[in-house]
């Protein structure tokens, strides 16, 4: 049995993501945690696999997730899942919303909500929750009007009514997950390798070692700057790019990334991620890259 670790409680978007991985095999078994950083640090312990975040369309990347990365030893991505994320506002009685008082949720989904949040609730306080799940027990569990923003999912867990449906700020709002392990995945021909580093606070040395890529035609599909966080200016870079570690010309590459830094991690190569996009009949259509 094959134990993956997701954020919840039940109804989190991760957990929906962990379902999208796993579906339904009886292989798997899922178990749910209270925050990112205990999921990641329980890899290889009592959970053999992890589903976090990484980034979203509308607000970016996760920097808890980059950060862990940066951090933990021994860890791996070995999957993606691309998951079309749509925010309901829940609360336990039918509310005007002019009523509402407090809204919660994860910060992820408040910052994906703003433009619906200040324009048709400017007077409700906005709190921050683990996970939109943990938001959900908090409406359960007040006694003045107030709501949570989520998956249409939670009404049906926690038994709240719906004011509002796709309140994001974009109709197209995707949020991409990871998969953890303590090993990353073979090749297949469409792979993507993840690596972290940092170089010299010289003049040209990060042009240098992104020419690398750039020399053999290399595409990089993203690249972000993280504090070191050890001396003010001095930055990590969290790098993705197509193609598996073990291709020839990749494998040259990024031994020649390792030796022209001053720090390096390979996080591991992985399929790339099939897309969701559920149609207007409800049920999901598989686009794949």
């Amino acid at each position: 049995m094959i134990k993956v670790g997701y954020l919840g409680p039940a109804g989190s978007f991760s957990e929906e993501a962990a379902n999208i991985y796993i579906e339904k095999s009886e292989k798997y078994e899922k178990i749910e945690y209270p925050n990112i950083q205990s999921l990641v640090a329980d890899i290889g312990i009592n959970i053999d696999e992890a589903i976090v975040p990484l980034e979203n369309s509308i607000e970016g990347s996760v920097n808890i997730t980059i950060d862990l990365l940066i951090k933990e030893k021994d860890i791996k991505i070995k999957g993606e899942i691309v998951m079309p994320v749509k925010h309901c506002l829940f609360a336990r009685k039918m509310y005007p919303l002019e009523n509402i008082k407090i809204v919660y949720s994860h910060p992820q989904a408040l910052y994906q909500c703003r433009k619906f949040l200040y324009s048709r609730m400017p007077g409700a306080m906005i709190k921050e929750s683990e996970s939109t799940s943990r938001a959900a027990k908090k409406v359960l569990q007040s006694k003045i009007p107030c709501a949570a923003i989520g998956s249409r999912r939670l009404a049906e867990i926690y038994n709240l009514l719906m004011l509002a449906e796709d309140i994001q700020d974009c109709a197209e709002n995707y949020t991409r997950f990871i998969v953890l392990s303590r090993n990353d995945e073979s090749a297949t021909g469409s792979d993507k390798t993840s690596l972290v580093f940092s170089t010299e606070n010289k003049p040209g040395r990060l042009y240098k070692v992104l020419g690398f890529f750039a020399e053999e035609n290399i595409n990089l599909t993203k690249i972000e700057s993280r504090p070191s966080k050890r001396i003010l200016g001095e930055y990590i870079f969290f790098l993705e790019v197509e193609g598996h570690r073990e291709d020839k010309i990749l494998k040259e590459v990024l031994e020649k990334v390792k030796k022209n830094s001053t720090f390096y991690k390979l996080l591991g190569s992985y399929p790339k991620g099939k897309e969701y996009y559920p149609p207007s009949g409800g049920e999901q259509k598989e686009v794949k890259p």
